[in-house]
């Protein structure tokens, strides 16, 4: 500051900047997770990279929208590994979808969209025969009895394979 009237005397003032200070961010690898198994089944599990992209401490908490989704550890301090879950339970075939809530203070919360799909367990082939059992009658000596027909089908799913064999001779 310089002044040019009467006795005001020049003073040099120093003005420091600084920067204001970074907030902690979140990181995720990878963004969103997807999940496929068979009825009756949990399928493996897979794991959730988090990382604070800012600056400061990170205090994370993570939570699950859905009973069937289980996260270890739930909580953690700057980097760390998520290990997600599914257990099915009673969950029928079909879609589901849920989300992983990411929290700290600081920063906004991030949401990571999990989706789960059940297919329906395939039906194995099953054998049927029509009728159940066969009687022939004849009198010794005489012509042999009329043949008769064994129906065979297929009253599961897929691809049914049959072979048939008998026990007597005279068959």
């Amino acid at each position: 500051v310089t002044a040019t009237h009467g006795s005001i005397a020049s003073q040099f003032v120093t003005l420091t900047v600084t920067g204001a200070p970074v907030p902690p961010a979140f990181g995720t690898s990878p963004t969103s997770l997807s999940f496929s198994v068979q009825a009756g089944a949990n399928p493996a599990t897979q794991t959730l990279s988090i990382s604070n992209a800012g600056g400061g401490t990170l205090n994370w908490s993570a939570s699950a929208s859905a009973n069937w989704l289980a996260l270890s550890p739930a909580s953690g301090s700057g980097s760390g590994v998520v290990t997600v879950s599914v257990s099915t339970g009673t969950l029928t075939a079909g879609s589901y979808n849920a989300a992983i809530t990411l929290s700290a203070t600081g920063t906004p919360s991030i949401t990571i969209p999990v989706a789960l799909t059940i297919t329906a367990v395939p039906v194995p082939p099953a054998i049927g025969v029509s009728p159940t059992s066969l009687s022939f009658t004849a009198q010794e000596g005489d012509t042999n009895p009329a043949a008769q027909t064994l129906t065979i089908s297929n009253t599961g799913g897929g691809t049914l394979s049959w072979s048939v064999s008998h026990d007597a001779t005279w068959l």
